[in-house]
């Protein structure tokens, strides 16, 4: 669609000389399946945290790691946990499920009666949808449905390993065509719709942190305190006294989750890597473990993300920065989504640890005040 010659077309963008178009070329053609009316690019901020030392099964070696933000103090929080992490012998991470991408349509029938002889059904035998949902993708592998009733209606929750690729797009077309073969096979319903309410889309949902969705990942360190206290200035013991206030008043709020900071780090990491940011969302229940060891004057501390929907293949992954950046952490293409999400585990228990530090220490206030006074 052409809108150059609407009346109403920004008097601005008409001159083609703003810095919002600047070096349109590179993005134009390349982003045709990103965007649509394109004009331009927003270009936000890029720095590197680290360096860090991690022991992950993909993730080996010191990495610098790029985030995207306007936030001050991101990055430096960041790369400031990530020297307690090396001087305490840098972090361990892991990525321990691989939830996959689900889609659920729902199903809605006359009786109870049929609606609970469908969900038997599918619950019983799925095998059959599988070369079915599979025959649309060379990537995708379905690895479980399972139907659940509400009264008359039913939803089915399809799950498929979309492979290296964030996968929405994917599992979409797949659970489209499953979902045309359950039609024609249970002529009983009445009516169906995409989109039920337990894929865990861009929300967080308690489904997709019991069974799984994109990959579940854990970080893990003991930290020494006497590095704690250098680093960041705060006591070890108070670590954990604060984080079970923060569990307790989360519970009272329903806020589900027991980190500050998740967020920041994955937006600013989904956006200087081309992911889809509104999947961030997903990740917000989120869980620290920390086990003190009075004795020993160490912290245990283990970050669990259930949740990390990601890819290194397709969508943003292939514009110029965003390539660019995958590539400064060696997370670009095939095999690598495994790396790339053990990354951002760490970046994000890197910030918890600045960050929580900086509570305990009596200092967070004053550091976003003092680089906002420059």
């Amino acid at each position: 669609m052409k809108i150059e010659s609407d009346p109403d077309y920004p008097e601005q963008l008409a001159s083609g000389s703003t810095v919002l178009q600047d070096g349109n070329a590179i993005y134009e053609e390349r982003s045709a399946s990103n965007i649509e009316n394109f004009v331009g690019t927003t270009r936000v901020p890029v720095g590197l945290a680290g360096p860090v030392v991690i022991h992950g099964d993909q993730a080996k070696g010191t990495f610098y790691i790029p985030m995207a933000t306007t936030e001050g103090t991101l990055v430096a929080s960041t790369s400031r946990g990530m020297k307690v992490m090396n001087e305490c012998g840098g972090v361990r991470v892991k990525v321990v499920r691989n939830g996959g991408i689900q889609r659920a349509p729902v199903f809605e029938f006359d009786t109870i009666d049929d609606a609970l002889e469908f969900t038997q059904s599918i619950n019983d035998d799925w095998s059959w949808l599988v070369p079915i949902m599979e025959s649309t993708t060379s990537h995708g592998k379905v690895i479980d449905i399972h139907a659940w009733q509400l009264g008359r209606i039913v939803c089915v929750r399809m799950t498929m390993d979309p492979g290296d690729a964030s996968g929405q797009n994917m599992v979409s077309i797949s659970g489209q065509r499953g979902t045309e073969a359950i039609l024609k096979r249970y002529p009983s319903i009445v009516h169906s719709r995409m989109g039920g309410g337990i894929s865990g889309e861009k929300v967080p949902s308690s489904i997709g942190t019991l069974l799984g969705r994109g990959k579940t990942v854990t970080a893990s360190i003991t930290i020494d305190g006497d590095v704690m206290r250098r680093i960041t200035r705060a006591d070890i013991a108070e670590i954990p006294r604060h984080q079970q206030n923060v569990s307790n008043f989360a519970m009272l709020a329903s806020s589900q989750a027991s980190h500050n900071s998740l967020a920041n780090t994955l937006v600013a990491m989904y956006i200087a890597c081309g992911q889809d940011v509104a999947a961030a969302v997903e990740s917000r229940w989120a869980y620290n473990h920390l086990e003190h060891d009075a004795e020993k004057g160490t912290l245990r501390w283990d970050l669990h993300i259930p949740t990390i929907t990601a890819g290194t293949v397709g969508g943003g992954t292939g514009l110029p920065t965003q390539r660019e950046c995958l590539e400064l952490i060696d997370c670009y293409g095939a095999g690598k989504v495994d790396k790339f999400v053990e990354l951002c585990a760490v970046a994000a228990l890197a910030n918890e640890i600045s960050f929580w530090g900086a509570l305990c220490a009596s200092e967070w206030i004053d550091a976003h005040a003092s680089l906002k006074s420059r």
